[in-house]
């Protein structure tokens, strides 16, 4: 190791349940420190004591010229060392269960001259941080993130420096590494929903097409105009969740960098400008900002969508049932002819019979063609009427009365010119 460097700090991070890998870890940890563990089960250790809200200790182990712990914060459990001799854990790859942490961290202490020797080794320094400590450089982060490295120029004389590694650091740096995580996550989840709006926007544009330039009185063209509504309505709800899932997506981005800067605070200074992490995490939510806008103009215009369609179906309908309201009426002015035709044919044929030929012919032929003529509309038009009445539950209407009296007139006076009838013939 350099020379400069006085002591290294080490931590990994695991999430609770990950019980059986906190304990090899913590014991390959301790081995290569010097120490010897015993019979302590780390695994029993962090079961009985999970619901804690603050940091907790779960075990310490003192040796000599090394201090290695198991702390307990809410879900996850932070193994960490502290050691004077700077190659105890020069290789933490080769730790047991290392692979299984969420992330982890090496952090050298020394002065000044230490940290140009760790540039040449480990990259070019990615921030650097203010703190009551000293100056705390952090150097360029590995493919993955997962593993961080710092340089601690501490003060000369600072006690609380074991302290702030022991307790604060460990916060600061796994806000960090959440924020990394949440980070790419979200930034996957940004791309795949914008292409799936992307997607939704083409779909949405031909089932618009098809609706303006489709248009017909087509049964199936109305049916598949319906089975449209259906589609635009699941997409409509598609890019709800999906404007949720921004929406959360930037919140939460934006919970997770003041909780960095808030650990940073309870020990140092924000440098200007921020932290590398939290530039980048602004300029993801700046986009993931636009695409929450983009998305809501996407629902709008998808539920425009599905009103432009529904009026279209509605207006095909509608020409439809004219169509056939217009086909009935001519039907029922065909049955209506129809019946005022039979009508007219069998009351001269029926009248010609009761009163006999003779008889018949003594009325003259325009006398009789308008009698019938008229007690023939009489009773097509007293038909309509009983139908009217019958639609209503019977219920009597002016025209049912008004027809069926001139209709009972009108067979009076045809019973009237047939007794006319056998008086002249008697005569």
């Amino acid at each position: 190791m350099p020379e400069g460097v006085e002591s290294v700090a080490v931590y990994f991070y695991f999430h609770k349940d990950n019980g059986r890998e906190i304990k090899e870890l913590w014991t390959g940890l301790a081995e290569k420190a010097g120490m010897e563990i015993g019979d302590t089960d780390a695994v029993e250790l962090v079961n009985e004591r999970f619901n804690s809200q603050g940091l907790t200790n779960i075990k310490t182990l003192q040796g000599p010229g090394a201090t290695i712990h198991i702390w307990l914060h809410k879900s996850i459990v932070v193994v960490s060392g502290i050691s004077t001799d700077r190659d105890a854990w020069a290789d933490l790859s080769s730790l047991p269960c290392a692979g299984s942490a969420i992330g982890w961290a090496r952090v050298f202490i020394g002065d000044e001259s230490g940290r140009d020797s760790l540039e040449s080794k480990f990259g070019k320094r990615y921030s650097l941080l203010e703190t009551d400590f000293g100056r705390l450089c952090q150097f360029e982060e590995k493919t993955g993130n997962r593993a961080h490295i710092y340089y601690l120029m501490h003060l000369d004389g600072s006690a609380a420096v074991e302290h702030f590694l022991t307790l604060d650091f460990p916060l600061f740096d796994f806000a960090i590494h959440k924020l990394h995580m949440e980070r790419d996550y979200f930034k996957n989840q940004q791309k795949w929903i914008l292409n799936e709006k992307a997607e939704i926007d083409k779909e949405i544009g031909e089932l618009l097409h098809k609706s303006i330039v489709g248009e017909t009185l087509n049964p199936e063209y109305i049916g598949s105009l319906e089975k449209d509504i259906d589609t635009l309505s699941s997409k409509y709800a598609i890019l709800v969740n999906d404007g949720h899932l921004i929406r959360k997506a930037r919140t939460t981005l934006e919970e997770e960098v003041g909780h960095v800067q808030s650990r940073l605070r309870g020990f140092g200074t924000i440098p200007e400008g921020g932290l590398e992490i939290t530039r980048d995490t602004a300029e993801l939510i700046d986009k993931l900002r636009e695409a929450e806008t983009s998305i809501s103009f996407a629902i709008k215009n998808t539920k425009t969508a599905i009103d432009t369609v529904r009026t279209s179906v509605e207006l095909l309908r509608s020409r439809e049932n004219i169509f056939l309201q217009e086909e009935a009426i001519s039907f029922q002015v065909a049955a209506g002819v129809l019946e005022f035709i039979i009508i007219f044919y069998y009351s001269i044929a029926s009248w010609d019979y009761i009163i006999g030929v003779e008889r018949f012919d003594t009325i003259p032929p325009y006398i009789r063609f308008l009698t019938i003529f008229v007690f023939a509309a009489l009773s097509v038009i007293l038909t309509h009427f009983i139908g009217i009445s019958f639609k209503e539950k019977w219920k009597l209407n002016r025209g049912l009365i008004l027809s069926a009296a001139a209709l009972l007139g009108m067979f009076a006076y045809i019973v009237f010119l047939s007794i006319q009838t056998a008086a002249l013939h008697a005569a």
